[in-house]
């Protein structure tokens, strides 16, 4: 079904105002009529009387032809209220007296009255009633079987004409009118004051919850709508939705909040090594990019350093990978306590790791080289009572804006380190080949159970 474009609060007005107009309208009507018909009859029934009593009063003036008599009996009727002219006419039409300033009548027109009201002018009444006499009949007759005697018969001798002025009974009309208009237009007026109050005390909270759906619809969760219905069921849905609100708001904070940890977690595994938690390949693929660029815009140089641990298989065959795991943790933990803060390290597989040395001249970062080789060499693994000695190869190539391709470099770094490793292991190449500065200690692991290389 199609919505309908009225609004909530037009249509309870609609409700509200409709039937009561039509009522209103039809009790008006109704009253309007029933009291012009009422006003009406009482000037009819007024006028009706009157010539009802002039009538017989005038009978013996007309057999007699006293006008005199004739008059004082019209002036009587003149005093009657709304009389403004009456007259009295013989059994020919001739007018026999007559008061005031009275139209007079045709003759038919006074045999076609028969006690008739009719209006002759907009605002006079004309009332006609015929004067009738009885005649005695002496002679015995007999009617039907019965014999009767001195039968009356009635003849008209004459007419009463009174006429009586409407305008009074139009201001009562119209007094009338207008009274119920008035007590019309004041119930309506009431009517609509009480409709709009009840329409404002329901659309007014059901227009707040719209507007906080929509809010909501549009991604606004922290939503409140203001409390103020009257009436316990839409009080009830304003804090219903309220409490719907804070509810939705908080669970998509919690969310929002655990997709952030997760999506963070995420981003930190793709660039970590799960075990030693040094960066992994990509992010060392993507740091030594942008250092090789760095180098040709800015001559900011560098070296790449290849570290390879020697002797890292013994102990994995000797005491297991969960060994193997827990010397290369000690082993980047190690070399990150000795790598200055701007340079990156990450762990590129197996027991292979790479260091970024930025803003380093050749000579400083084969010094540094070697001081993380000595640091390996140096170093003691424990393990269930064994003792383990491992050492470090290291190949160096530096990142001086000649190489345009990281590939380059990173080509460079592994030979220099494949060749520390020929060399005899635990010694630092620099690429070109310059020399290998191996440890002065000799390449040797003790321990209860003595591993050598």
């Amino acid at each position: 079904m199609k919505p309908s474009r009225l609004s909530l609060h037009d249509r309870l007005l609609l409700v509200a105002l409709l039937p009561a107009a039509l009522l209103a309208t039809l009790v008006t009507a109704l009253v309007l009529y029933r009291g012009a018909q009422t006003v009406d009859r009482a000037v009819h029934d007024h006028g009706t009387a009157i010539v009802s009593f002039l009538a017989p009063a005038a009978e013996y003036g007309v057999i007699s032809g006293n006008r005199a008599t004739l008059q004082s009996l019209l002036q009587a009727a003149m005093a009657q209220r709304e009389v403004i002219a009456a007259g009295v006419y013989n059994d020919q039409g001739e007018l026999l007296a007559s008061k005031g300033r009275i139209g007079v009548l045709d003759p038919e027109v006074l045999r076609a009255a028969d006690g008739t009201a009719t209006h002759t002018a907009p605002d006079i009444l004309t009332v006609i009633a015929p004067i009738e006499s009885a005649g005695i009949n002496i002679d015995d007759e007999y009617l039907d079987g019965w014999q009767t005697r001195g039968v009356a018969r009635m003849r008209t001798i004459g007419w009463v004409h009174v006429e009586l002025d409407t305008r009074p009974s139009s201001r009562e009309k119209s007094l009338i009118v207008w009274t119920s208009f008035a007590i019309v237009a004041l119930g309506l007026l009431l009517t609509a004051v009480i409709a709009v109050r009840l329409a404002r005390s329901v659309s007014r909270p059901v227009a707040g919850l719209v507007r906080g759906v929509k809010q909501m619809a549009a991604g606004a969760l922290d939503v409140e709508i203001s409390e103020q219905a009257t009436s316990q069921e839409l009080s009830a849905l304003e804090r219903g939705f309220n409490t719907m609100a804070r509810a939705i708001s908080e669970n998509h904070r919690t969310l929002q909040s655990r997709i952030d940890d997760a999506t963070a977690l995420l981003a930190y595994q793709a660039q970590h090594d799960p075990l030693t938690g040094l960066q992994n390949r990509r992010v060392f693929e993507q740091k030594l990019e942008e250092c090789v660029i760095a180098s040709r815009r800015a001559g900011d140089h560098g070296a790449l350093c290849f570290i390879d641990l020697d002797r890292f298989k013994i102990v994995n065959d000797t005491c297991g990978h969960a060994a193997g795991d827990d010397l290369l943790m000690r082993i980047a933990l190690l070399i990150q306590q000795r790598v200055r803060e701007q340079d990156i390290i990450c762990r590129i597989g197996g027991d292979e790791f790479a260091l970024i040395l930025r803003g380093c001249s050749p000579e400083d970062a084969l010094n540094i080289a070697n001081e993380l080789r000595e640091s390996i060499s140096s170093f003691r693994f424990d393990w269930q009572g064994h003792t383990f000695s491992v050492g470090a190869s290291i190949g160096m190539a530096c990142i001086d804006g000649t190489h345009t391709d990281p590939s380059d470099i990173l080509i460079a770094a592994d030979a220099a380190c494949y060749d520390a490793k020929r060399n005899g292991r635990n010694c630092v190449i620099q690429y070109p080949a310059q020399g290998c500065a191996p440890d002065a200690a000799p390449d040797v692991a003790t321990s209860g159970g003595e591993n050598t290389a």
